[in-house]
This record gives structure tokens, sequence and C-alpha cells, in this order.
């Protein structure tokens, strides 16, 4: 109990570890932190449904009758710190009782074993005694094998009972540690049962305190229930109000509704039948649209075929064109060979020609086309300019306007005219006054004459600009840093053919500064010319002005530049340059850009041409042109000015020349130590970086003679040199040339090869024309296809190769030329000063570095003396600019007449315990012979060694020794310093000493050492089982150990095993690993122990050891792999194998017997098999179970269908969706993009009218600026959110679409898989159950291609499967399906045979479909049964089968009818002549929609077939089945069914209205109603009943006291005398029948309807209270005459309303005395008071019948 209450207060939850006593208290303060509640929390009330205690206090008086048990304050009930602490507690005292449980099983357990351990020693020793006594015998009886075996037994008994005492002292040991625990619990327990009762009272306590608050959470509950329980019945009522509400109104509605149907039933009517007459105009149309579009293909048919035989003409003279120009190629070929001439450097040439011809012509093509658009451009220009002309002539100076505008001097009307026309213009008054007010010469010429001279001058400066073009110097000379160098390049400056509008703009000039007034009015006052000096200072004053836009002033450059710098780099004198600069508005709003000027210094050498622009919206550029034409060599910086709306801006410019940037690669050279007598080079590297190529010299400075190191002295030409201007070819387009072809000199000097065989006469032309080459290039002239540009490349060549030929002699000519002005010294001067320390310069030691060019300078030491060598050597230039640079060379030189030629031997890369010899070479300079001694270090004698140890060397000769090298394994030990051990480099010194020298001689034995192991990552190989017919293959891995390649090969393999890949032969790359594939193949059961041996080429060997076991399995498969043919992708193929039982006999001396190893044979009899198959397997095995006998074998089928990957289908559709919502959402994004800019285009039209429509073109560009420049309020298209993939369903369209995508970029797939086969003797069950041993598992490997298929379906998304859905029976339904050929090959489409009784038809015929061609196929389904139907069609293409499936469901109409269940519709009474209307509903309960028919068995054919028949009341069968009754006499239908015809759609109802209307009195009206639907199928029949009477009172409920068919023959006229002429009452029969039972009967009971027939005569609706029927009165007559015989009537009057029945019910009780043999008749009259009052007889006749 105490547990379960723990539980309830969640104490389960909590796990904390055992604290011993003490410390279990002390931790609890750290438990309280965990938790911080407020001590003034009592209760919680979480969901807030506790109410207040003052309100609860009531409550708590009369359901608490004992406060006495219960916390009377709020301090006395547990606060949640105690709950905790009790659950902690409560956790830690259960903690401590299962552990004492625990340690108590312990025991106890201990406890058992420790009494089975000396329970067995007892036994133990007692087999001892015995065994004993057994040996005294044995002994007795000298049995000396019998004593052995006794011996042997004791000794056994002696050692277990020896092992059982160790395991019982363990076990003692255990006890007692199991027992101290257990002590040790116990106290800890005890500890706690003080606080253990403690925490019980207070769980009581708590749980009584829980108990109070349920009962008050109850109590408001219950009172909350009541509230709502109100509130429930206010919402019912109000509900019950709106209900009312909402049925008057929708009355109301449908009286609307009645009259607008009537209403508008004619407009329907008309409506319906213009729409019919159009419909037809439409399907005439239709036809003829088809008939023309069938004319048309055929045509295009017909044409198709004209252009394919035309087609097949052309390529066969394509064809034989092709094969006599082939033909002549090898004809000329063929003499140029023998004629001893190169055939390809001739076709290379001809070829070469034939492009640049065919280049030319295209040239010429192009600039014709270009003349064309050009002169277009112009006409369109020119009937421009005449519109604009007409519109705008204001915009043209008029001599009869401008002498108008001229006003004489004493008038003072100028000014305001002035004012007036700066007004309308709107232009900058710098320039439209200028030109509008000043009267020149100009205004006197014609306006013919001023177009001729506008022509003029544009023409005379493009020629200008033409002559000081180069394009070829452009496009180097300029800063080709410059981003901007690709355009200038394109810049065409020729020539055009014709003269377009533009020459006739007369280009704008930087005007003048003048110091007077710029305006000059004839005849103007001086108080005119100060107003308007004034309004002109007022102007220049404002044209500086702030540009605010969305609230922000513009502040910065209003204008970006490109590039930022005009920069002109590495210039040459007396070339000319160009710049186009590209000016960008990047202020806010509109904007003017005016050209002001440029740096004094620079008017000189800058030309800039700039036409301004006028205004310009932000984001606007426009062009600039700076000419650079420099005439002094020196760098200059300055700017070029502007004015814009909101200030001046300035654009850097920067002019600098050629210069030189020199370097070397190393400033100290080290020689090292070197004995006297060797020649050491060492090179150094002069680079130049510059532009500016310059003469530099190189010598020794060092013990050279005093001189004067001066440079070349400077012309007055700028800073140019004397040996720049000496220079008779410029070197700038040498240097260019040879900078553009750098890293490609051997293409170049192909080049010339072949441009010297072509013709020498082009070498001579290209000296004549590199003579000329400065003139040509100042000109501007260019050769025609660049021919001189190519020749100026070659003589380039040519001249290097001169001048490396001819060395230092060119140099010396120079220095020859300059006399003693040259600064430089001789060669032999040098090299007689560099004898001294041996140190010189190498051969080159002067020359010309080009620009951006290199040069290799040597350095040459010869030590003669011993010692150590410092010299410096200098590099001068004769560049003014380029600084020296000194270099610096050490060296040490050592005298030793014996020295080594090679101080190192490298010996490279070693193995150990391998033997590697080389041969060192000693020297002895001097003139005596020396005797030699070799010496090892100590360390390396075990393995260097050289040979032989002493030796003599002749005088000034040579001694060859032989050095030995056999590194061991020890070296890591022995070599010491010599050898590192991480990377296995060994460095080892060895002397030579002579005889009678003290310095011995050194040198170096160099090798780096490594093992030649190989190793593999495992050492046993255990194949396990395997069956014969398979392998088993495993994998290991070969590591190469040493850093050199080595070859392995696997030798000596026994037959069954095989190392792949190349059959275990390979080499290993230094420190590489690969793996080797292990292939065993048993050939018969049997276990396998073998050695896989590794060979290398040093023959090391390495092993492996291998075993497994060979098994044959008692089943075996015919193939083992199973190739399926390539497949399409939803295709399937088939194949099939055998599985083989051919285990008969366990006879293993005849035959082979199914074994595992050496193990048992297996059994004879039925064995069975079973496939498992991986799920992602695209086939399927059948049977994948089964059982053979012996001798059978059991066919196994596979079928292969490869399907897409879901998840990649749904990938695929994902990504497809995505597209289209990028593309829709793009969609949107320009749409919106239009709407907002044809909003802001209204806006600002809008404006535009508001500001006046009388402004000038200029005015109303300044209005529209700002809203051009307006900023759009749409940053992009929305971003696209991706569709979930799991939310794409497979029957979705977009699967669908996805999976055509996905086949039609298909590439096709192998995959191979491995399905094991578990074989078990004896019968198999379910699937998966089979005992196998996994031993004598057989694997079969199944290979699947896949492939992309032929056809697809394009129509409904890809859908493969037509459904036709629900179909109604005998319906037929057409279907179409779209096939697509995919592949690039034709294919022959077939078709599968269908049920030919089934629903399925195939309506036109398959055809021959090319490459992306599509058919359409129909596709018919006509159901016959209320089933469904499926089957498959298969396209075959050839190679594949397209497999599509056929589905619907024939569905019986279902209709129901709200009828009675009798079958019966009964209309009711009415009088003669009226009628009565009642509707029934039908409501369609199928999937489809139902075509429904009406019929009357009155209007059937078959009717006067019926009426044939007996009737009813005669024939024994009172079954009705013919429901015609009474009809009209006058023709008429007594029933009429409205709508007798329609259409209900799927679970759609149709209300039908049936009319009665007879037309004379008959109680036996009825008819028959059939419904049928589709015309073919009667689903429902029922019948229809009617009664007409005379009056409207009438008896109902009756026995039938005639037959219930009227007779049509007139009845005969009889006179009677006029005392028999009273009128006869009308009868009704009504029998009644009583029970009898035992000693009483029960009474009989019978039914009187009467009734009261609603008329629509209008005497009637007279007599009636206004909006009610005539209601009718009855009464029984004579009742104590039926009352005596039994009867009783209730009740027996009374009044019936218009059309309803009033029932009155008869009693019959049998009266004492009755004799029950005799029936009890009576009867009554009956008054019935309605338009007449009327008699009635009511006949009553009871009986007694039995129970």
């Amino acid at each position: 109990m105490e547990e379960e209450e723990v539980s309830m207060l969640g104490g389960g939850d909590y796990e904390m570890p055992l604290l011993e006593g003490e410390e279990f208290f002390k931790d609890f303060e750290n438990m309280e932190n965990e938790f911080i509640f407020e001590d003034t929390t009592e209760v919680v009330d979480d969901d807030g449904e506790l109410g207040s205690d003052e309100e609860d206090e009531d409550e708590d008086a009369s359901y608490i009758q004992t406060p006495d048990l219960y916390p009377e304050t709020p301090e006395e009930k547990i606060k949640w710190q105690e709950q905790i602490r009790m659950i902690h507690l409560r956790s830690h005292l259960n903690q401590l009782t299962e552990k004492v449980k625990h340690h108590q099983y312990l025991t106890e357990k201990t406890r058992e074993e420790l009494k089975q351990c000396r329970g067995t020693i007892s036994q133990l020793e007692s087999e001892k005694r015995q065994n004993l006594g057994e040996i005294q015998t044995m002994e007795a009886e000298k049995n000396v094998s019998a004593q052995s075996r006794l011996k042997a037994q004791h000794e056994r008994l002696t050692q277990q009972l020896e092992d059982e005492k160790v395991v019982e002292k363990l076990i003692l040991e255990r006890l007692d540690k199991e027992e101290y625990e257990l002590a040790k619990v116990e106290v800890e327990r005890g500890k706690f049962l003080l606080a253990e009762d403690d925490l019980v009272k207070k769980e009581q306590q708590l749980s009584k305190e829980k108990t109070t608050l349920a009962l008050r959470r109850l109590r408001k509950e219950e009172r909350k229930a009541r509230q709502a329980e109100k509130n429930i019945k206010a919402n019912e009522r109000s509900y019950n109000e709106a209900l009312k509400a909402r049925e008057t109104m929708h009355m109301k509605r449908l009286e609307d509704a009645k009259k607008s149907k009537d209403k508008h039933q004619n407009f329907l009517k008309e409506t319906l039948d213009k729409l019919k007459q159009r419909q037809e105009e439409e399907n005439i149309r239709y036809k003829e649209n088809m008939q023309k579009k069938m004319d048309m293909l055929l045509k295009l048919k017909s044409d198709i075929a004209a252009n394919r035989e035309n087609l097949k003409a052309l390529h066969a003279r394509d064809m034989a064109r092709g094969t006599e120009k082939k033909r002549r190629e090898e004809e000329i070929r063929r003499k140029i060979v023998e004629e001893g001439g190169n055939p390809d450097e001739i076709r290379l040439i001809q070829q070469r020609l034939d492009t640049f011809e065919k280049q030319k012509l295209d040239f010429e093509a192009r600039q014709k086309e270009k003349h064309a658009e050009i002169m277009q451009k112009v006409l369109i220009e020119e009937e421009r300019m005449k519109q604009k002309r007409k519109q705008q002539p204001h915009l043209w100076s008029d001599p009869q306007r401008e002498k108008s505008k001229i006003v004489g001097p004493t008038k003072k009307k100028p000014l305001k005219i002035f004012q007036e026309y700066t007004a309308m213009t709107g232009f900058d008054l710098d320039s439209s006054l200028m030109d509008s007010l000043d009267v020149t010469n100009e205004n006197d010429l014609d306006e013919d004459e001023r177009e001729v001279s506008v022509r003029k001058e544009p023409n005379d400066q493009k020629k200008e600009i033409i002559v000081k073009e180069s394009p070829r110097v452009e496009e180097k000379s300029s800063d080709s840093s410059d981003q901007d160098t690709d355009e200038e390049t394109n810049v065409d400056l020729a020539k055009p053919e014709f003269e377009g509008l533009w020459d006739r703009h007369k280009p704008y000039k930087v005007p003048k500064e003048i110091e007077t007034s710029p305006l000059k009015i004839p005849g103007a006052s001086k108080m005119d010319k100060e107003i308007l000096n004034k309004v002109l200072e007022k102007h220049k004053a404002g044209i500086v002005v702030k540009q605010v836009a969305a609230g922000r002033e513009f502040t910065g450059c209003p204008f970006y530049s490109k590039p930022d710098v005009i920069h002109f780099k590495d210039f040459d004198v007396g070339k000319t340059y160009k710049k186009k600069v590209i000016l960008t508005n990047v202020s806010y709003t509109v904007n003017y850009c005016k050209y002001l000027d440029i740096t004094e210094r620079l008017k000189d050498f800058i030309t800039i041409e700039f036409d301004p622009p006028g205004q310009m919206s932000a984001g606007l550029t426009c062009e600039m042109l700076v000419t650079f034409k420099p005439m002094i060599n020196e760098d200059l910086e300055g700017e070029v000015k502007f004015l814009s709306q909101t200030g001046p801006f300035s654009i850097p410019i920067k002019l600098t020349t050629k210069k030189c940037d020199l370097s070397v690669d190393i400033s100290t050279v080290q020689f090292g130590t070197t004995v006297i007598g060797e020649t050491l080079k060492k090179t150094i590297t002069l680079t130049n970086k510059g532009a500016l190529g310059t003469n530099f010299e190189f010598f020794k400075v060092t013990g050279m003679k005093g001189r004067a190191i001066t440079t070349a002295d400077t012309t007055s030409l700028g800073r140019l040199t004397t040996a720049d201007s000496a220079r008779p070819i410029s070197p700038d387009s040498m240097d260019e040339d040879k900078t553009k072809k750098e890293g490609t000199i051997s293409n170049i000097k192909k080049d010339v090869a072949e441009t010297k065989k072509v013709s020498n006469e082009n070498l001579t032309k290209a000296g004549t024309e590199i003579k000329t080459g400065t003139d040509s290039q100042i000109g501007g002239t260019a050769a025609p296809g660049g021919q001189i540009q190519d020749l100026v490349q070659v003589a380039g060549i040519e001249e290097i190769r001169q001048e490396t030929q001819e060395g230092l002699e060119h140099r010396h000519d120079m220095e020859a030329h300059e006399e003693g002005d040259s600064p430089y010294l001789a060669v032999s001067e040098m090299d007689d000063y560099g004898t001294f320390d041996g140190m010189k310069v190498g051969p080159l030691s002067s020359g010309q570095i080009g620009p951006f060019s290199t040069f290799k300078l040597d350095i040459i030491w010869q030590p003669t003396v011993p010692g150590k060598v410092d010299s410096e050597f200098l590099i001068t230039f004769s560049d003014p600019l380029s600084e020296r640079i000194s270099l610096l060379a050490l060296g040490n030189a050592i005298d030793v007449p014996v020295w080594v030629k090679r101080q190192t031997v490298d010996l490279k890369i070693c193995m150990f315990d391998r033997l590697y010899q080389d041969t060192l070479v000693v020297n002895n300079r001097a003139t005596t012979a020396l005797r030699l001694k070799f010496e090892v270090c100590k360390e390396l004698k075990n393995h260097l060694e050289l040979l032989p140890k002493t030796g003599y060397i002749q005088a000034q000769s040579q001694f060859s020794a032989q050095l030995k090298f056999l590194p061991r394994h020890s070296l890591f030990e022995e070599a010491g310093k010599y050898f590192d051990k991480e990377t296995g480099v060994l460095e080892a010194p060895l002397i030579i000493r002579v005889a009678d020298q003290t310095t011995p001689v050194p040198f170096t034995v160099q090798a780096v050492v490594t093992n030649s192991d190989m190793e593999f990552d495992v050492k046993e190989i255990d194949f396990g089982c395997c069956t014969i017919y398979e392998s088993v293959k495993t994998t290991i891995k070969l590591s190469n150990k040493s850093i050199l390649p080595q070859e392995f090969g696997f030798v000596d393999l026994p037959e069954y095993v095989e190392v792949q890949p190349n059959d275990g032969f390979g080499t290993l790359l230094p420190l590489e690993t690969i793996e080797l594939e292990v292939i065993f193949s048993p050939k018969k059961s049997k276990e396998y122990d073998f050695e896989l041996n590794c060979k290398s080429l040093i023959n090391r060997e390495f092993k492996i050891q291998c075993k497994g076991t060979g098994v044959h399995p008692p089943l075996e498969l015919s193939h083992q792999v199973i190739h399926f043919a390539a497949t399409s992708l939803y295709d399937v193929s088939t194949a099939s194998l055998h599985v083989v039982n051919s285990h008969t006999s366990m006879n293993e001396f005849t035959h082979p017997v199914p074994r595992i190893g050496k193990g048992e044979i297996a059994p004879v009899g039925p064995t069975s098999f079973e496939f498992v198959v991986p799920k992602d397997a695209p086939f399927t095995i059948s049977p994948s179970v089964g059982t053979i006998e012996p001798g059978k074998k059991c066919r196994i089928t596979l079928r292969f269908a490869p399907k897409l990957d879901e998840n990649t289908i749904k990938q695929e559709a994902v990504r497809m969706a995505t597209r289209m919502l990028e593309i829709q959402a793009e969609k949107e994004y320009k749409e919106a993009l239009k709407r907002e800019k044809e909003a802001q285009e209204a806006a600002a039209q809008k404006a535009g009218r508001k500001g006046g429509g009388a402004k000038t073109p200029a005015a109303k560009g300044k209005s529209g600026g700002p809203a051009t420049g307006a900023t759009l309020t749409i940053a992009g298209p929305k971003p696209v959110t991706q569709p979930d993939p799991d939310s794409i369903s497979k029957d979705s369209a977009a699967y669908a679409a996805s999976i055509g995508s996905l086949l039609r970029q298909f590439k096709g797939k192998f995959n191979s898989f491995v399905i094991p086969c578990y074989v078990a003797s004896g019968t198999c069950g379910n699937p998966g159950e089979t005992k196998y041993s996994i031993h004598n598992t057989l694997y079969l490997e199944v290979h699947c291609p896949i492939v992309k298929p032929p056809v697809v379906v394009i129509s409904d998304h890809g859908r493969t499967t037509l459904n036709f859905s629900d179909i109604s029976l005998g319906q037929n339904i057409i279907r179409s399906i779209t096939i697509q050929n995919i592949s690039d090959k034709i294919v022959e489409l077939k078709a599968s045979n269908l049920d030919t009784n089934g629903p399925f038809l195939i309506l036109n015929a398959l055809r021959m479909l090319p490459p992306d061609a599509s058919h359409t196929m129909l596709v018919s389904f006509t159901p016959t049964g209320g089933r469904v139907f499926q089957e498959e069609l298969q396209i075959s293409s050839g190679t594949a089968n397209l497999h599509l499936t056929l589905c619907g469901k024939g569905v019986s109409p279902l209709v129901s009818l709200n009828i009675p269940e009798s079958g019966i519709l009964d209309m009711g009474a009415v009088l003669g002549n009226e009628y009565i209307e009642k509707t029934f509903k039908m409501q369609n309960t199928s999937s489809l929609s139902i075509d429904y028919s009406i019929h009357l068995e009155s209007i059937s054919l078959l009717r006067h077939f019926h009426l044939q028949d007996l009737p009813a009341f005669v024939k024994r069968d009172k079954k009705i089945k013919f429901f015609v009754g009474t009809q009209n006499n006058n023709g008429q239908n007594v029933f009429d069914l409205v709508p007798s015809a329609g259409t209900i759609p799927p679970g759609g109802t149709a209300e039908i209205t049936v009319t009665f209307a007879p037309d004379h009195p008959s109680d036996h009206y009825s008819d028959g109603v059939k419904v049928e639907l589709f015309g073919k199928e009667e689903s429902h029949s029922f019948q229809l009943k009617g009664i007409a009477k005379k009056n409207i009172m009438y008896v109902a409920g009756g026995d039938p006291l005639a037959p219930n068919i009227e007779s049509l023959a007139e009845r005969a006229t009889v006179h009677i005398e006029e005392e028999e002429s009273k009128p006869t009452l009308e009868t009704y029969l009504f029998m009644l029948k009583s029970i009898a039972k035992e000693n009483e009967y029960v009474p009989g009971t019978r039914e009187i309807l009467i009734g009261c027939v609603r008329t629509m005569a209008i005497s009637q609706k007279k007599e009636a209270p206004a909006g009610k029927q005539k209601n009718g009165e009855f009464q029984f007559e004579n009742l104590q005459q039926i009352t005596q015989k039994g009867f009783s009537i209730d009740p027996q009057k009374g009044m019936v309303e218009a059309g309803v029945h009033k029932v009155c019910t008869v009693t019959w009780t049998p009266p004492a005395g009755y004799d029950p043999n005799k029936p009890m008749e009576a009867s009554v009259i009956l008054t019935l008071k309605g338009d007449i009052s009327e008699q009635v007889r009511i006949m009553l006749r009871a009986m007694v019948v039995s129970e």
C-alpha cells in the first residue's frame, strides 16, 4: 500500500543514489535548492478551477462534517517543499528495501552454492576411499593394468577434490562478503525506521488533503455544469427561433424563384435556340477548317517527299564533288612528292591562302551590308529631320525670324522679348544666347551653304584623326592595365563610304574665356546691357544647386568616370594615343555635364573631344575622347575639369614615360670551397621589368685600376640618351611584338620558315617595310590585311638571332664608334685584373637588355692561390635613371695535390642486404707518385668498404678505387650520427690519407637506405565453407614498406586458388598499398589447407596460411548466372533455370555424394529450397520455396520488371514543380513591372497635363525627368518554396509527369545481384521457416541491364493506365492514348491481342513510328456486366514492350424511389372532373449520371395483350400482375407523371409530379408505372391508385362486395313504380373476427375510415370560412340494435376536415349465449353531411375464430 502511494506521488520518476544515514539528511538542502517554491503556496490551481476559500466556506460546512480530521489552518497543511522531501525519502527507503532484498537473495544463493559444493566434496571423498580400496585389492591380485587405470582415476579424483576445495574457499569468502553487505544494509535500513513512521503519517495526512481538494473541485464542477445546462437551453431557444425565421424566408424565396422561373422561361428558350444555331454554324466552320488542314497536310506530305528526293540528289552530288576533290588533292600531292617538294607544307600554305581569301570575301560582304545599313539609317535620319523641322521650326535658324527679333536701339522691348525667348527655349544661357542673339555672318548665309560648311568641317577633322591614328601603336602603347583596352582597340576610325547625318552636326568647341560681356546686342542701351549682365550673373550664381531626392541631399562627385584616372603609360614622343572615357551620372536625378578646362601645362599635348549630351537622367552615360600626342619625354600630371548642376568635378590625368626597372636574382654568389686548379661557374639573372630598354656593362671592381664610371650623356630632346637616339629602328614595336609573342618563339620560327619557302620577295619587302616602319607608324597608313605587322615580327626575330650570334663584336664596334668618350673598359683589360684572384666575368659582359626581358650573366672562378676570395662586381647602365647594381662573390681555395673529382658519391636509394658498388676516381696533380690509404669510419666498417685499402697513384694521373656498400639491418644501431632513422638518409664521411701530407682528402658517400619488405594485412585466411559450384572471394591488402617500387608475383598456386588482378603479378609503387582478390573455388568436398606464396623480384618470399572447406550441396542449379536481356524501364523480361536434386544414392565410392567437407552424407529423400530476394531487387523468383524429390528437378522463373526509384521520381517532381513556380513568379513579376511602369507613365502624363500643354519640348523633358528616374517598388520575383516530396502521391499528375521526364533523361543502368538459395533436407514449410544449413547454401548471380524505353506515353501526363472509370452497362465509351517514339530509330508498333469476348476494343491500326513522332490510339469500352474489367495491352516496338493497363467498371444504375414499401402510391380521393397532385423523388445512388424514362402501363403497346388475360378475381392466383384499372371515359390519361424523362447526376435527385385527374366517380382507378434506365433496363415498377367521388364525404376501408373491375357496358334502364323508386342506400361491408380462447373471447376490432374530399369547387370555397375548406360531419344512427349484438362504435359522430380521414373503431365482443358456429350480422345507418347530406349502410359481420 505504501509503494502504491509513493507511485501516485511520482516517486518512481526520481532516481537518486543511496546515501548513508547522515549524508542523506545533509543532502536534503541541496535537493530543496533544485525546486523554487514560495512559502505561501499551499494549493496548486493550475487550471483556475478552484475558487477562493471565502466562497466555498458554506459548501465545506455542508459536505465536511468532521473538520477535526483535516488541518484547520494553512500552517498545518503540508507544503510543497515537504512533499518533495517526502518523495525523496520514500524513494530512498524503497531503494534501501530493494537493496536489502537483493543482498538477501545473493546470500541465500551463495549458501546454496556452498551446500552443493560441500556435497560434491563429500561425494568425491567417498569415491576416493572406494578407489583406494579397489587399488589395494588389485595390488593384492597383482593386476598391473587395472592398477594403472585405478591410479589414474585416483589422481583425477584427487585433482577434482582439490579444485572443489578451492571453489569452496572462494564461495566461503563470497558468502562472508555478502553477509557483511547484508548486515551493513540492514543497519542502514534501521536508521530510517523512525523517519519511515513519520513518513507514513504524513502520507496519510497528504491523502486526506487531496480528498478535500477533490471534493471542492467536484462541487465547483457541478455548479458550472448547472450553469452550462442553462446556457444550452438558451442557445436551443435562440436556435429554434432562428430556424423558424429561416424557414419563413425560405418559403418566400421559393415563391420568388417560381415566379422568376415562369418569367424567364421564354427568354431561356430563345437563348437555347440561338446557342443551337451558333453551335451548328461552329460545326460547319470546324468541318471546313479540318478539310483545309487535311489538304494542307497532304500537300505538306507531298512536299516533304519531294524535298527528300532533292536532298538525296544534293547529297549524292556533294559526295561526288568531295570524292573528286580528294582525287585531285591526291594527284597534286603525288606530283609534289615526285618533284621533291613537301606536300604538307604546300597544302598548309594553300589552306592559309584560301582562308585569307575567304575572310577577305566575308569582310567585303559584311562591308556591303554595313554600307546598306548606313544608307538606310541616313534615309531614315533625313526623313526624321524633315519631320522635326516641320514640327519644331524654332530649332533651325530662319533669316526672316532672326530679322524680326532685331529691334532698333530706341525701343526698350528687346529685354522683354529676350526674357520670353529664354523662358520658351529653356536652353543654357551661355550657348542659346550666343546662337540666337549674336548677329554674325552666318545669319546671312543660306541654309544650303551652312549645311555644306557643316559637312566639310567634320570630314576634315576625321581625316586629321585618321592621319594621327595608328591602331597598332594605340593597342600597345596605351596603359595595358586599364580596363578599356579592348574598347579602344575595337574603335574603327576609318573613313566611311557614305556620309551620315552625324557629319552634318557641328562639333562642340571649347569656348575661349572672354573678359568682356559675352553678349552683344546691337542697338541696346546701357541700361539694357546692365540688366542683361545682372541676369547673367544671377544665372551663373544659380548654376550650382543642391540636388534633393526622396528627402536626401546628394553629396560627392556627380559623375563617375571609367577609367578613374586617364593614364597614358609608356608613351613614345611623336606618336598619337587615344583613350575613350565614359562618364556616368551617379546623382539622384537629372544632371548636366559641361567641359570647362584642362590643366594649363597639358594643353599643348592633350586634346579633348566632348559633345555635351544635355540633360542626363540618373544612370545614363556619355563618352569623351582624349587624344594625347607627346612632344617631350617626361612625366606629367593634371586634371580635366567639368561643371555639373551640383558643382564642379575633375578627372585626374597621368602621363608617364618609359622607364627601366632592373634587378638581379641574387646579390651574393657563394662558390664554397674548391681546390686550386678547378674551374667553377655561377650564373646570375639580370631582369628588366620596365618598358624601356638600356645598355648594360658587367665588370669586376675588385683589383681594377682607377677609372671614372659614368653614364651616357643626355641629349637636348627631353631625356633621350645618345644610344637611344642613335638607334636606326625604334625598338618599341620590336619589344611589343616580342612581349606579345613571348613563350611562342618556336611557333614564330615555323611561320618564318614557311614564309621564306613561299616567296623570297616577301623578305625583301619586309626589309623595306622595316626601314620605313617609323614613318608608316607616324603617318598612320596601314598595310592591307596586316601583312606588314607579320613581316615586322619576322624581321625582329631575325635581328634577335643575328644579335645573339654576333655577341660581343657588335658591342666593341659601338665602343669604337664612340672612341675615347666611352666609359667602358676593354675586355682584355678586365681579364688582366681578373686573373689576380681567379674570378672574372663570363664571355657576355655587356649588351642591350630590352623591355620586359632577362639576361644571363656568368661569373667564372678558377683559383690559383689558396685562401679565401672576396670579389665585388658591378653592373652599370646607360639609362641615367637606373642605379648601379653591386654583386659580391665569395669562395675558398685550398691547395691539395690529391683530389677527388666527385666530392660526394651519391648511391641514390639502396635496400638492406643488397650489395651496391661504385668507382671512386682520385686525381694527382703532383709530379711524384703518392701512396694512398682509404679509411672508413669505424661505425660503418660492417657496411661500407673501399678496395683496395692502400694504393699508389702515379704522378699527374688517376687512380680508381672500388666502393662497396652492403647495408645491413644493424645499420640502425651501428651508424650512429651518420644515419637518420626517420628518413633513412646515410651520410658517411670517408678519408683518403696521402703519405707525407698532413691534410687528408675528405669525401662523402650519400645514400638513402630502405627496406625491401612487403606486408599483408592478414596472416591467415579462412575461406570457410564453399560449395563446389561457387567461389569464395576475399580481399587482402599488400603494402610496400620500401620507398622503391617492387615487383611481385604469386607463384606455385594450387588449381583451386586464383589471385586477381593480373593473375597475382604486378608492381608496387613506393609505400603503396593495393587490394588483391583471392578466389577459392573448391573442386570437391573436403578440407583444404594451403599456403599463398608471394615472391618479390629480389627473391624474397611472403606467405599467408589459408584454409577452407569444400561443400557438395544436396541440390544444384542448372545455371549459376542469369543474364537478362537489356530491358527497358517498365517492361518485363523473364528467364528460367532448374533446381536439380541428383542425390539418389549414399554410396560415396561410386560417385561424389553431398556432404560438408568430410562430414556426414546428406540423406536421400525430398530436399527443400528457398530463394531469398532483396527488397530492392527489380525482379521476382517464382516459386521461391519448394521441395524436390530425388532424381527430379523444379523449374524456377525469374521475372525482371525494372522501375524508377520512388525517391528519384519525387525529387524530379519537386524540381519540375519548382521550375513551374519560378516561371510563374517570373511572369507575375514582369506583369507587375509592366503595370507599375504603365502607372508611372500615366502619372507622369497626368502631371504634364496639369502643368500645362503649351510647353516646349525642352520643358516637357524637364518635367518628365523625375518620372524616368523614379525607383520601382518591386524588388524582383517572389521567392519560390519547394513543395514537400512526401506530399506528392503516386496518383497525382506531377508524379506521372516526373516519370515521363525521367524516362526521356534515362541513360541506362546495370545492376548485379547475388541471391542465396537455402537448402534443407525434408519438406518445406512457410517461407522463412525452413530449417536449413548455411553451409549448403547455393548462390545465384543475376545481371540486370536496364535501358531507355523506345516509346513512351505522352497523354494524360504519361500515365500508362487508361481508366474508363464507372460506365453504365451497355454504354460505349471511346478514349485515346498517345504514344511517342523517343529513340533515334524508326520503330514498328505491334499490339497484343485483347480478349475477343471482353469489353475492350482497339479502333485504329498501328503504324511505323519515326523518331520523335507520335501516334494516337483509340480504345473503346463497352461493359457487359456490373463488375470491374481489366486487361493488359502490350505495344511491341521490336526491342521492348510498352505495357498499358486498360480498366473500367461496369456499373448497374441504381435509383431509389421514396414511395411506400408496398409499391402502391395512393393518390387519395378527389371529386370527379377535378385533379390532385403529389410528388415523389428519384435519387441516383450510383457513381455516374443516369438517363431515365417513366412509362405508364395504360399507354403501353402491350396493354391490349394483357387485357386478354382473365381477371384476378376469376383466377385462383390472386396476385395482380397488370395494374391497369378504371380509365377515363374521355380518352385522357387518369394519371400523368412530369417529367417523364431526364438525367440524374451522381448522388442527385429528381422530383416527379404525379397528377390524378378522373372524369367520373369510381373506386378502382389504377395504373402501373415502370421506370427504365438508359432506355433499356427496367429499374422500378409500382402502382398508382386513386378514388373519384361524387360528393365530398365518403367511407373507405370496407371489404369488397363486387369485383374491382368496372364494366364498360351500358346499364339497361328499368322502369320502376313510384313506391319502389325510393333511393337505395349504398352499402359497405366490414367483417370482424373474435379469437376464442379457453375461457374467454378476445374482442374483434375494425376501423371505418370516413373521409372528406378537398374540393376545388368555387361554391364549396364560398361557403367555407376564409382560407379554409369546408369540413364534413358524420353520425351513426340506430346504434341500440347493434349494441345488443355486442357491437360498439367509437366515436359515434364527429367532424372531418377536408383532405383528412377520420377513424371510427368498431369493436365486437360475443354476447352471452352466442353460438360460435354462426356469424353475427348487423347493420347501422351512417349519415354523412358535406356538400349534401346522404346516408350509407354499414354492414357488420362478425365471427369467432380459433387462435
